[in-house]
């Protein structure tokens, strides 16, 4: 489909480049046509970029309903394929994604990059319908870091709730972290944790500039461009004040859990020295030491799966990716038979602890097949 030069999309593109990103997603939710199926790519990726998480959900959710077999047939492959991810991603109601898979799946049988993204979210959404057949209960998964791992995986296999895909956005939900940084942006209150004092800008490797702490402790990439950077990065900044905010508020939910993935300790062979001050730090926000923490390691050398208990409230999961160039945020990587089998076994480590913590309950008349708990479990349901 070509870009004319006088159409919603080229003047959106022109927006978002002169730095106008809220501009440039404006005009493309009010002028596009909701047929034109790259505009809606575009106007997804730039809803994503500007962490417009409200308004993400209400456009992919009206998407989502358009969607029929015919329409399937025209939008392409790429659309479709990054529609579904986006209704994933936003924690849309299983009632709402299973009828766009219906819709998709014979443009998803005559395009196999369609027919991976398709397979993947269908996989994904019976776990999620499994899940709730089979428990009660609910969760407040709040993201430590290090990286959006944490953040991302949780929303896509259903154990995150539609509303808190807004209401749990927290600072460490997309961002780039060392544990220190966590630490310190927990202990200040997030005083010091993006200011000019103490954040420079940086150019990476690939040519793109983003924000990061002046110790290496905290960067922002998915604060990119000139939006974001715009009036020494004053929208990051202000960015960071709404979502801590949010934070304080989530703290002080009851079911609150702390997730923290790509921790480089190898417990047990390896002290979880931070731990204690991790507890008491949160402490300020929750009111309560023994707060439910989540540790992960993705990167340990021994490849055994398995979940200790460290403490009553304190779960640490070994949970290695694939292979050693896994990238877990390529949505082909993700995607793949690998991807599945990985994020499978994370999600039973997730479940496991959530059960023993007593956060979710087996229902009544739960089916007697049960959502895998285990990463032995995971590896058969995901062959």
């Amino acid at each position: 489909m070509s870009i004319t030069e006088g159409s919603p999309l080229r003047a959106a593109m022109r927006l978002r480049d002169d730095g106008d990103l809220p501009a440039a997603a404006e005009l493309l939710r009010l002028r596009a046509d909701p047929g034109d199926a790259q505009a809606g790519m575009v106007l997804l990726r730039y809803l994503f970029e500007l962490q417009d998480y409200a308004t993400l959900q209400d456009v992919t959710r009206d998407r989502l309903a358009r969607l029929d077999a015919g329409f399937a047939s025209r939008a392409g492959a790429p659309y479709l394929a990054t529609l579904l991810r986006f209704a994933e991603r936003c924690c849309l109601p299983l009632a709402d994604i299973a009828p766009a898979l219906q819709a998709t799946a014979t443009a998803a049988r005559a395009a196999p990059e369609l027919m991976l993204a398709w397979r993947a979210v269908t996989h994904r959404q019976r776990h999620r319908a499994r899940l709730a057949a089979q428990f009660e209960g609910g969760v407040s998964l709040i993201s430590l870091g290090l990286n959006c791992l944490a953040w991302h995986l949780p929303g896509r296999w259903g154990l995150r709730r539609e509303t808190d895909f807004t209401a749990l956005f927290g600072p460490f939900a997309l961002a780039g972290h060392t544990i220190p940084g966590v630490l310190a942006a927990l202990e200040d209150d997030f005083a010091t944790y993006c200011t000019p004092e103490t954040t420079r800008l940086v150019t990476t490797q690939r040519g793109h500039e983003l924000a990061m702490r002046r110790d290496r402790t905290a960067h922002w990439n998915h604060n990119r461009g000139a939006f974001w950077l715009r009036d020494g990065a004053a929208p990051l900044r202000q960015s960071i004040i709404d979502k801590a905010v949010l934070f304080r508020a989530a703290c002080r939910r009851p079911d609150a859990v702390f997730v923290l993935a790509t921790c480089p300790v190898e417990y047990p062979e390896e002290a979880l020295d931070f731990l204690p001050r991790l507890d008491a730090a949160l402490a300020r926000y929750t009111g309560r030491t023994g707060n439910r923490i989540l540790i992960s390691n993705q990167t340990a050398r021994r490849r055994e799966k398995g979940i200790v208990a460290v403490d009553a409230t304190t779960r640490y999961v070994t949970c290695p990716y694939p292979a050693a160039d896994y990238v877990w945020h390529d949505d082909l990587a993700a995607d793949s038979r690998e991807g599945l089998l990985f994020e499978r076994a994370y999600m039973g480590f997730l479940l496991r602890a959530l059960l023993q913590w007593r956060l979710l309950r087996r229902r009544a008349d739960a089916p007697p097949d049960e959502v895998a708990p285990d990463a032995a479990a995971a590896d058969e349901a995901a062959a």
